[in-house]
Formats: C-alpha cells, sequence, structure tokens
C-alpha cells in the first residue's frame, strides 16, 4: 500500500494500572501528532521538544488533587521506554539500523560483512552468542559464519557509556544538512544525541527503546516465506548471492556453474520443487480456522502462481507460530525444516502472558542456536537486520516483561 502523506501520532500509556487495564484504549492518551506530508526522521526531536519539558516537570512532581480522598499530593511520573518500529527506533534513539552498525543493541561492536554482488549487509556469526564451552563451536561449519572473528558475545553498553559516546556528537538538525554518500565509510553509529537524554533518569534505564516484535516475526515471516516460494524480487536466494558465496569461499555446494552456455543454480536444502511449492500453498488455501482466529488466509493465497501476498502483521503472526508448521510438513529436507520449526517454536514461547525467567533465558540460548542452523543452510543475503533481532529479543522480555504490553499491535490496529 502506497501513501503520498505520513503523519506519526505520539501516544502515552499508563502502566501504573493492572495489566487487564494499562493497554485500553481509555488508557492511551494522544499527546501530539506530528504533521506530514513526510517523516521527521531525525528532526523529530524538535517535535517532542514539548513534551520533554512536560516528563521533566512531572519527574519534578506536580501538585495534583485526587478526587477519590478529597486531598492535594505530589504527583511524579516517568518515561519508562519507548514502543516504535524499526526506522523510528533510529530517529528516536539518534542512531543507525542500517549499514555497518546495523544492530542499536550490539552498537558498535556489530558484526557485519559487505555482500559485494547482492549490494547489502550481512548479519551473521551468531556463533558467538553462544556460550564458549558450546558443541556448537568445536563443530567445523561451511557456513557463512566467520569463526576467527568476534568469537565472544559482544558487551552491551551501559547509558552512562552511551552518553560517553555521545559527547563529541553535535546535532545538526534541519533540511540543509549532508546526507552520508553511500560509498562512504561509517566512523560511528550515532547520528545525534537523542532529547530523551536530557530526562535526568534516561541514561539509567536498561531498556530505553524496545524492539518490537510484531515488526520483527513479520519481517522474518516474510523472509522464509518468500525464500521457500522463490519470489521474484523478494527472495533472499538468488543469483547475486551465489555469486557473493563463491568469493566468499563458503557452501560450495551452492555455487553457480555453467552447463551447455547457461548458468545454473544448484538446489539447497531449503529448496522447493513446483509440486511442494504448489502443495505448501494448497494447504494454506485450503485451511479452516475458528471465527476471529485470525483473518481469511486464503485470501492471500495463490495457488496457481505458488506464491503468498498482501500478508498483514497479525497474518504473519498466526503463520509464524501456528500455521507454518503445517505447510512445510514432509516437503523439505530435515535439516532446514527442524530450524524452521525451532524458530516457530521461539515466537511462540515468546509471546506467552507468563513469563518464566529460566523459560527466558533457554530462549536466549536456544535463539542463538536457531540462527547459527539457518547460517548452516540459507545464504549471508537471508540474514538482514531483522533476522538478527532475533537473538535480542529474549534479553528484553527477561527484563521488561511479556510483549503484549511492548509491542505495536495496540497502536496500528
Amino acid at each position: 500500500m502506497n501513501s503520498t502523506y505520513s503523519c506519526w501520532p505520539v501516544m502515552l500509556v499508563v502502566y501504573n494500572l493492572p495489566p487487564s487495564l494499562c493497554m485500553k484504549d481509555e488508557f492511551t492518551f494522544l499527546s501530539m501528532l506530528i504533521p506530514g506530508p513526510k517523516q521527521p526522521e531525525n528532526d523529530i526531536d524538535i517535535y517532542l521538544q514539548p513534551l520533554i519539558d512536560e516528563l521533566q516537570e512531572l519527574w519534578n512532581g506536580v501538585y495534583t488533587y485526587d478526587a477519590s480522598t478529597k486531598k492535594f499530593f505530589n504527583l511524579r511520573a516517568m518515561l519508562l521506554w519507548t514502543i516504535n518500529d524499526f526506522p523510528a527506533y533510529g530517529n528516536l534513539a539518534g542512531c543507525a539500523t542500517k549499514g555497518r552498525y546495523g544492530c542499536p543493541i550490539c552498537g558498535e561492536n556489530t558484526h557485519a560483512c559487505w555482500l559485494k554482488h547482492s549490494r547489502k549487509m550481512s548479519y551473521c556469526n551468531h556463533i558467538r552468542f553462544l556460550p564458549i564451552n558450546h558443541p556448537y563451536r568445536r563443530k567445523k561449519y561451511t557456513s557463512a559464519r566467520l569463526r576467527d572473528k568476534a568469537l565472544l558475545c559482544p558487551t552491551i553498553p551501559k547509558g552512562t557509556e552511551v552518553v560517553e559516546q555521545l559527547r563529541k556528537v553535535v546535532n545538526d538538525f534541519g533540511k540543509g544538512r549532508k546526507k552520508r554518500r553511500r560509498d562512504e565509510e561509517e566512523d560511528t553509529m550515532w547520528k545525534k544525541k537523542s532529547v530523551f537524554f536530557s530526562l535526568p533518569y534516561w541514561e539509567v534505564l536498561v531498556v530505553r527503546h524496545n524492539l518490537d516484535v510484531m515488526h520483527v516475526e513479520k519481517n522474518v515471516c516474510d523472509s522464509i516465506i518468500n525464500t521457500l516460494l522463490d519470489c521474484k524480487g523478494k527472495s533472499k536466494d538468488h543469483y547475486q548471492s551465489r555469486l557473493d558465496l563463491k568469493d566468499m569461499g563458503i557452501m560450495p555446494h551452492l555455487h553457480p556453474y555453467e552447463e551447455d552456455n547457461i548458468t545454473r543454480l544448484p538446489a539447497g536444502a531449503y529448496t522447493l520443487s513446483k509440486s511442494d511449492k504448489q502443495l505448501f500453498c494448497k494447504r494454506l488455501f485450503d485451511l479452516k480456522l475458528p471465527y476471529g482466529y485470525s483473518s481469511n488466509i486464503s485470501n492471500c493465497v495463490d495457488v496457481e502462481k505458488r506464491k503468498l501476498t498482501g500478508l498483514k502483521s497479525h497474518d504473519c503472526h498466526v503463520l509464524m507460530q501456528q500455521l507454518l508448521a503445517v505447510a512445510i510438513r514432509g516437503i523439505m529436507e530435515e535439516g532446514p525444516r527442524v530450524a524452521i520449526l525451532r524458530i516457530s517454536k521461539f515466537f511462540h514461547g515468546l509471546c506467552q502472558r507468563v513469563v518464566d525467567k529460566k523459560e527466558i533465558i533457554q530462549l536466549e540460548l536456544e535463539a542463538a542456536e536457531i540462527l547459527c542452523k539457518l547460517e548452516d543452510y540459507f545464504p549471508p543475503s537471508f540474514f538482514d537486520p531483522m533476522i538478527h533481532l532475533v537473538v535480542h529479543l529474549p534479553r528484553e522480555v527477561r527484563l521488561c516483561g511479556p510483549v503484549q504490553f511492548r509491542w505495536m499491535y495496540h497502536f496500528e490496529r
């Protein structure tokens, strides 16, 4: 869906309420509406300044009348975190969300390599998120993992360390600023010092901006489905990605070769035949779901053309956690099928309404193992920032609680 006008609502949610009430519409306040026609990008700080002034006033305390007790008291409030999609994450935090420093959690410890032919960054080498004595580290791989670099898990900088990094950053707002050329080397992940750091408590918070599970799950689902069905222009496996494999000297069984003056691409473990693609689509087309469980998925399935189109965020949510396991049953090699089933189970466990700390700690290990398994079968072009962010989602659940209070469904539906 294309739109020539974009406007940004800024809403506040009261968390000092029972869990059954705090995300209801009646307790969500529209603070401001940033007009279009284009998104404000880094200039969003200018629009947020009045809100920041009021938040500073609330932090110091406001003399307020309590109608229930008929007494005056000193009301204090603080901003706990922000909930936003990934591009807005970069605008609010003032950091990069693509390129060499495409992961705002890893920061300057992000491991990214440039794919010459695909002309994009690949965020692989997730073996470094595993414990040093993990069995995966002792195996020999021919995947995209580079065992000689970044073997240790990257440390996540604290708020005080971020403030120290921002001391030399100069804010440059307005339309007159020069944009960085594509071929220029990035020297830092920071584009500005966020206006939120003017709040006295902001640098102390452990999680200041949330990764939106809704958008991460949708992008992971789209990447998997489009690659399995080999959708033109959307698949992560194409001729350029195979040339990258050849340049990197990995996965020799997937390198392109010449036969009778025709360039051929060998089938990968995740490659589906035409009959398998049709069976995949037919299973989704014939599904009968309870009323209110999800939208009619069959409207998005084209069995003849063997593709899925028009999937919404909640459609991908249901597909990822429930239906994808049914659709791929028995139609591909065991290795990639098990990896996809594990990531489906991972998102199902991540989105539970009741969080068990021991299970979340196990999910952190599971996320790294799943991405390592995917690296064994899928080319480096598959691993964009959204795939990489999966490894950081359990940490935020462990620190901030269930995702139902921190994702975008409440604001976008």
